[in-house]
């Protein structure tokens, strides 16, 4: 943290050198609101602490990082849920790995708010270098467990039909609609997309979080997720 002090200057009183009065240090200045730029930073740690307008995480190889929060940081909340937890109808985004075989087989799954249906929607590739690897995003259709796993269904808006007559690319006006079959394996990963709050940034929180430097250079977190919910706490054994 930086300290502001001030030395004064020595002056006579009645032949003697007085000191000035004491100047209290000044506290660090509140964070401003950055918005976010190309330019931005992204941190992970475990949350050390949080007193309100500032977070401090802990990064890999013991480094700190303190980061300002103001009233426009933006909180998410990853919530770890089940395949039986997942509901027909709502909207998902799934990353999946197109096999020799023609199937998908999920690598993960995003469950979203209401808020942002619609966006993103279709079935295209995550990385143009990498076709095999796409990301599917429309509405969970069916469930069906077996196995190790199951297969999910889900039913989304293309650009247009490929060579095969498949809808694919991304939602666009008088394209397509289509279905995608999905292999699902035990522990793949599906986490709930949600609002948070401040009540969840208790140490031992994991986070990520997104920052740019506000007007004054102070780096200021724009986003944060909470990838992870703090431990519970230890039960405090009881005297008898």
């Amino acid at each position: 943290m930086r300290f502001l002090s001030l030395v004064s200057g020595a002056f006579l009183l009645h032949g003697s050198a007085q000191a000035g009065p004491a100047v209290p240090a000044a506290a660090p200045p509140l964070p401003a609101a950055a918005a976010p730029s190309p330019g931005a930073q992204r941190f992970r740690g475990t949350l050390a602490e949080f007193d309100g307008p500032f977070l401090t995480l802990k990064l890999e190889g013991k480094k700190t990082v303190t980061l300002g929060m103001t009233a426009a940081t933006r909180i998410v909340h990853n919530r770890a849920l089940r395949l039986a937890d997942l509901t027909p109808g709502a909207y998902v985004g799934v990353a999946a790995l197109l096999g020799a075989d023609g199937k998908l087989r999920a690598q993960g799954v995003r469950v979203y708010s209401e808020s942002v249906r619609g966006q993103g929607e279709g079935e295209y590739p995550m990385d143009p270098a990498n076709p095999a690897r796409l990301l599917v995003n429309g509405a969970l259709g069916a469930v069906a467990p077996g196995g190790i796993g199951g297969v999910l269904t889900v039913t989304f808006h293309g650009a247009a039909p490929n060579a095969t007559g498949a809808c694919t690319g991304r939602a666009a006006p008088g394209g397509c609609t289509g279905n995608a079959d999905i292999q699902f394996a035990r522990g793949v990963p599906i986490v709930a997309i949600e609002g948070g709050d401040t009540a969840l940034l208790l140490p031992g929180a994991t986070l990520t979080a997104t920052v740019s430097a506000d007007a004054g250079g102070t780096l200021v977190a724009t986003t944060v997720t909470i990838e992870r919910d703090a431990p519970a706490p230890k039960p405090v054994p009881t005297t008898p």
